[in-house]
């Protein structure tokens, strides 16, 4: 050892096994007997369910059972909403749809065969009458008297109402030098994991104990959920993540499918399984992203923001599930951003249409309001002729004013920036991209006839939100290292980061410490893995169990050594005497002697271990500046992204190469969200891009290479000083992009105000540009 872990760039410990074709996801999951589960799904966004008859699929051979609402009981458990508000409306969902349907895709009925085509080819059998009823899959449309309604809890189709003001906003718009306000649009779009969802259960026979495996973010939410619906004792049931591809958030939550496949297991008494296609990804995947924005901002003389004021409507789609005002409540309380605004007002609607419910993907409500905020700064720079980056410097909250309470509080934490340096990030940004030579090559190329342009996004990002997070750190008799983590990573490399932070404590080599993630037998309490806690939370609970190991060992070797505690020291996996290095004893001697019969001072616990839990309310900020520099093509609007710079802040970094490979993965997205990816309905709430024929998805080709640059403001809410920042790059990358684009287009004459920026979008923008000019 010698080298300190935390901070080094040292190699991914998950990456072999999984290189050489080893892992094991939710389908690798071979249960002896297994039956197949298949769902039967509405082809109706918006229908009263009269009847359901799965006495014919049941006739079919190779099926074992078949069922619907009616066979869940008369008075079934809905998935229940974590975070409501005081205005949140009753829009429940059940694992099956009962009196009605509210979107294409949702679950009508169950076949459960011994193989998954044969139950596919059942669900053909069951008969369904529907009385269809009108749809609406306009969020504005829906709020509006005489629209159909979805819910009767909510005739005007609003789940929940939220309003967050600071100040006199009033007042500052009544005494405003300049006011410059836009409607701003972002498109429905979600999360594309690698791995489609899965579920796998079973019902041990001796101790009645239900095993599900999932692929899930948070398996001990999962847990008490599922055990809750079931009418099943928490002890009962054990859930476990095997290794998860891909989840960006949409995994962060509870679906129908995760009811009904141990539902089946219990009532059958063998194991099923359940594997999601990818039609069934893009019809009932938690969506994301699509919310209108009118704000509006007011300046002084100085061109300093004085007031903002915004109504924000954020399509949730046909029910509320887990994290039903995550989003809306996320994007209003982050609207301000970075800037130093005295007087802010922000009411957003949450608003119900005939489209998949929706729920967070990376970055939750944060992209949506970075992208409407920084579109309308450099359109505010156009319209007040100030060079755009010298606006938001103006803007900006100074380092001076840091810990800075914006005096808003989502449902998750209060909006306390807890540290950093905003100007110089934006400043060092600047310089990385040549900001001051931008112009002159721009007006080249226009010569030329190119269109070139540049964009910028200054974003933060709610990170490591608590309640709380566990782990366990073990050393076994044998000497070898066990960390059993309540996080449920997804591929972010958290595996390595924990081995990083317990190889510093304990003086051993971080590839040989094992880390085991997801599984709730192993520890007792957890949370999960989703806005950007890992480091943070995870990170933070490995750090005290591993240095009350640490403190344990130290106390044990000295009654070994007949030794002063305060004369010894830990290096290189001993505990030696300063000064003699020949009285010394190996971690796995320690280990030995912390054993039951071990050599322990009198009314020391036996074996080597700790289990501790970091709780925390307090949310640390990270934040960045991303830079983008696009091309356009003038003849087929097709949009080439020539340069990539991010200056990101995420306080002490534990691992720097980690911590790239999570910017470049968002960015990516980000820029996805930008250009390409939409998911469409029809007036009639028919999906039209519910396949990779429709969806389109950034290649190797679209995603430039990344410049990143780093500063390091240590969070003081945490001993490690570690800020989340896993989400930065999807929150950044979409707003970036689409001002370099904008930028590139808009002195023909039009605005850029929605995304996604598609080449015929664009090529119609320039259309109408000449046009107009004729």
């Amino acid at each position: 050892m010698g080298v300190k872990m935390v901070g080094a760039r040292v190699k991914r410990v998950e990456d072999p096994r999984l290189l050489r074709g080893e892992g094991a996801f939710v389908d690798d999951i071979d249960l002896p007997g297994v039956l197949h589960m298949a769902v039967l799904r509405s082809p109706h966004a918006h229908a009263r369910v009269l009847s359901v008859d799965v006495g014919p699929a049941r006739e079919l051979r190779g099926v074992v059972d078949a069922f619907s609402a009616a066979d869940l009981g008369p008075d079934p458990a809905a998935i229940p909403v974590l975070f409501p508000v005081e205005t949140s409306r009753d829009m429940p969902q059940y694992a099956l749809a009962r009196d009605a349907v509210r979107y294409v895709g949702e679950g009508v009925a169950v076949v459960v065969a011994e193989s998954r085509h044969v139950a596919e080819d059942a669900l053909e059998l069951i008969e369904v009458e529907y009385e269809v009823l009108d749809a609406v899959v306009d969020s504005a449309a829906a709020i509006k008297p005489g629209a159909p309604v979805l819910h009767a809890a909510a005739p005007d189709n609003m789940g929940a109402r939220l309003v967050y003001s600071v100040g006199d906003v009033h007042s500052a718009f009544e005494k405003a030098d300049r006011v410059v306000k836009d409607r701003l649009d972002m498109q429905r779009y979600t999360g594309i994991p690698l791995e489609t969802r899965g579920v796998a259960a079973t019902r041990d026979a001796v101790t009645g104990e239900m095993t599900i495996w999932a692929s899930n973010q948070w398996p001990h939410i999962l847990r008490g959920i599922v055990a809750g619906i079931l009418g099943m004792p928490e002890r009962s049931v054990r859930v476990i993540t095997p290794d998860v591809g891909g989840g960006f958030g949409t995994k962060a939550e509870v679906y129908p499918e995760d009811v009904l496949v141990p539902f089946a297991a219990s009532r059958l008494d063998r194991p099923v399984k359940w594997i999601e296609d990818r039609n069934e990804h893009f019809l009932t995947l938690v969506h994301s992203r699509e919310q209108t924005h009118e704000l509006e901002f007011a300046f002084d003389a100085d061109r300093r923001i004085t007031g903002l004021r915004a109504t924000l409507i954020t399509d949730i789609g046909a029910y509320q599930r887990t994290l039903a005002v995550i989003n809306s409540s996320l994007a209003g309380t982050s609207i301000a951003g970075v800037y130093d605004i005295p007087n802010v007002h922000v009411e957003v609607i949450c608003a119900a249409t005939n489209k998949s419910p929706a729920s967070p993907y990376r970055g939750a409500g944060a992209p949506e309001s970075a992208f409407a905020r920084e579109r309308l700064m450099d359109i505010a720079a156009r319209e007040l002729d100030i060079d755009r980056a010298e606006l938001r410097r103006r803007n900006l909250i100074k380092p001076e004013q840091m810990p800075y309470d914006t005096g808003m509080a989502s449902v998750e934490a209060a909006v306390i920036l807890d540290s950093g340096d905003f100007p110089a990030a934006l400043d060092a940004a600047l310089k990385m991209v040549d900001y001051d030579g931008f112009a002159e090559k721009q007006r080249t190329a226009r010569a030329d006839g190119r269109l070139i342009g540049l964009g910028i996004c200054v974003y933060h990002q709610l990170s490591g939100t608590g309640p709380f997070e566990g782990a366990s750190v073990r050393v076994d008799p044998s000497g070898q290292v066990t960390v059993n983590s309540g996080a449920a990573p997804q591929g972010q490399g958290t595996g390595t980061m924990l081995a990083q932070i317990v190889a510093d404590e304990l003086q051993v080599d971080y590839e040989s410490i094992k880390v085991v993630f997801g599984d709730t037998g192993r520890i007792g309490f957890g949370i999960g893995t989703f806005a950007s806690r890992n480091a943070v939370m995870s990170g933070t609970s490995v750090l005290m169990a591993s240095k009350k190991v640490r403190e344990k060992a130290m106390e044990l070797a000295a009654h070994m050594l007949e030794a002063n505690v305060n004369d010894l020291v830990l290096e290189e996996g001993y505990v030696q005497v300063k000064g003699s290095p020949q009285s010394r004893l190996s971690l796995t001697e320690i280990a030995a002697g912390a054993a039951p019969g071990g050599s322990r001072p009198p009314g020391m616990e036996p074996d080597l271990e700790s289990v501790q839990y970091f709780e925390n309310h307090a949310a640390p900020y990270s934040f960045g500046i991303h830079i983008a520099e696009a091309e356009v093509d003038r003849n087929t609007g097709l949009v080439e992204i020539s340069r990539y710079v991010v200056v990101n802040d995420a306080g002490v970094i534990i691992n720097p190469m980690v911590a790239e490979g999570q910017i470049a993965g968002g960015v990516a997205q980000g820029l996805g969200g930008a250009l390409m990816e939409e998911l469409v309905y029809d007036a009639e709430g028919q999906p039209q891009s519910a396949s990779f024929m429709d969806y389109i998805l950034p290649g190797s080709l679209d995603v430039p290479e990344i410049e990143v640059g780093h500063l390091h403001s240590p969070s003081p809410l945490n001993p490690l000083g570690v800020k989340g920042m896993g989400e930065g790059g999807a929150i950044g990358g979409h707003s970036a992009v689409a001002n370099a684009v904008a930028d590139a287009i808009e002195h023909l004459g039009v605005r850029v105000t929605k995304t996604p920026l598609k080449p015929s979008v664009v090529w119609e923008l320039m259309e109408s540009a000449g046009q107009q000019g004729q």
